[in-house]
């Protein structure tokens, strides 16, 4: 029996959501950043995440209102706090489809969507960011579900129904995503273009009446949460590698990076920003207010990022992959209805196309379905301190080891172990980390935590206080455990 579109479509959805689950369930540590939120959702209540978050960390309220609540009722586990997250990316698969199935191009459009809904399904951040305790993957979740409301309108289904449920979702959806705000910008001047071109002023009316709703959202989000992070010095330093240059075109290594990063693809990464050009313009041509709302919605995010607003890299632009995957999509079906009087070169380019596509990062989900990564998993050496413990013993934990030594330690009895540590500021003056750990010096049983190495301008933070140690005493133990980017060494500086 021959497989319809639509069985192939819920495979590959399925397919996707066993990729998730499987990281989900692997269990890892968390790492350095996961643990500086999780610690302040567990330990704070719910009126103190309204205020500025330790760890210069920031997150959209609603958020971590939802993270808070789980914690309440479930406790502290991993799965827990990463329970919200799983439930967004499992979401997000059935959400992409929808918005797929919305957009007009009759059955051609099935078949040209079942590349998009592929490279979905096992795009590595996707499933990556699908079990880690933070808000990014809420933001691939929100930007399709105001996408999914904002079509019909586009499509001139024009009704209060439709308006009122966009105005409702654009209110919470920045209560739960920070790039959020862009969507709805995007979404807006697409709708005022739309009523402009066909003078339709009732609804261009309702739109701004809509847009004023968000804007008073926003403004009251400002107030309480957002002006922090705004003026967070450390995090603007921090992200400064992710704005884009005023000028993008002076330098494209921005460019290459953002694609090679969100589709997994390392030959040719300018070849994928042509495709979704093509795919833009083929989108164009059925849906002119969608396309619009796609490339506004991009300006505006970019603009931000060459402003210092916003950074456009790594996790923070995880919101954009479903407009990209879903123009690759596009532009295939193009290409191959453009070649189709060849049969021949249609299907060629359309099997070598998708192949560029697919195959590095269906690799790379595979091979972490097999065997997930655990990265800066610390639970064993946790174990491993915890069993050799004795009274009397010092500790040292490396400022980026801290949050997550300090979420496990009541799990493993350690809570109410003293410790000294080095801080973040010290980074990369070693004098500084030397005078961190000289409280310590003449000690006879002295450990020391590792994780999230610091590494910059050839300065390891690892190496460099490990020969120091050497030096001015004996290593005794050296626990490395395989896989995990976690270091535990024992030392006597007793002599």
């Amino acid at each position: 029996m021959k497989l319809s579109e639509k069985n192939i479509s819920l495979g590959i959805i399925i397919f996707g959501a066993i990729l998730r689950l499987r990281q989900y369930f692997s269990v890892k540590s968390l790492w350095a950043d996961e643990a500086m939120l999780a610690l302040n959702i567990v330990n704070r209540n719910v009126a103190e995440l309204f205020k500025p978050l330790e760890y210069d960390q920031g997150a959209p309220l609603g958020f971590l209102l939802v993270e808070k609540l789980f914690n309440a009722i479930l406790g502290r586990h991993e799965l827990v706090l990463r329970f919200f997250p799983l439930v967004a990316g499992l979401m997000s698969l059935w959400l992409f489809y929808l918005l797929l199935m919305s957009l007009r191009g009759g059955a051609e459009r099935q078949r040209n969507n079942l590349l998009a809904l592929g490279l979905f399904a096992v795009n590595p951040q996707l499933v990556d960011y699908s079990s880690e305790a933070k808000q990014y993957i809420v933001d691939i979740a929100v930007a399709l579900g105001l996408l999914l409301l904002a079509i019909p309108i586009f499509q001139n289904q024009s009704s209060k129904k439709n308006f009122v449920l966009l105005a409702i979702a654009g209110i919470l959806a920045l209560w739960f995503s920070h790039p959020a705000l862009f969507l709805l910008a995007g979404i807006g001047v697409a709708l005022i273009v739309q009523f402009l071109q066909t003078r339709d002023y009732k609804n261009l009316r309702t739109t701004f009446g809509v847009g004023l709703l968000w804007l008073t959202n926003l403004a009251l989000l400002y107030f309480i949460n957002l002006r922090n992070l705004s003026q967070n010095e450390y995090l603007t330093e921090y992200w400064s590698d992710g704005f884009i240059p005023l000028s993008p075109w002076s330098n494209l290594d921005w460019l290459n990076e953002l694609i090679t990063y969100q589709f997994d693809i390392q030959l040719i990464p300018l070849l994928v920003f042509v495709l979704i050009l093509i795919g833009w313009f083929a989108l164009f041509r059925e849906e002119r207010s969608t396309a619009f709302a796609f490339a506004f919605t991009t300006f505006f995010a970019f603009t931000a990022s060459a402003l210092h607003l916003y950074p456009v890299n790594g996790r923070l632009s995880l919101f954009l992959i479903p407009l990209g995957v879903l123009l690759l999509g596009k532009a295939i079906g193009f290409l191959r209805q453009t070649l189709s009087s060849n049969k021949f070169v249609s299907m060629g380019i359309t099997i070598l196309l998708s192949g560029y596509l697919l195959i590095n990062p269906l690799i790379t989900s595979f091979q972490n379905f097999i065997s997930p990564r655990y990265y800066e998993h610390i639970r064993p050496t946790m174990q491993v301190l915890a069993d050799s413990w004795k009274d009397g013993d010092a500790l040292f934990v490396t400022a980026w080891a801290e949050p997550a030594f300090r979420y496990y330690a009541p799990f493993y009895g350690l809570e109410d172990v003293k410790y000294v540590s080095s801080k973040i500021e010290d980074y990369p003056d070693g004098e500084k980390l030397k005078l961190r750990i000289s409280p310590l010096v003449g000690k006879k049983r002295v450990w020391v935590l590792f994780s999230h190495v610091y590494e910059q301008g050839g300065f390891n933070e690892r190496d460099y206080l490990v020969a120091y140690l050497n030096e001015i005493g004996e290593k005794r133990r050296e626990i490395l455990k395989s896989g995990t980017s976690v270091y535990l060494f024992f030392y006597d500086l007793s002599k």
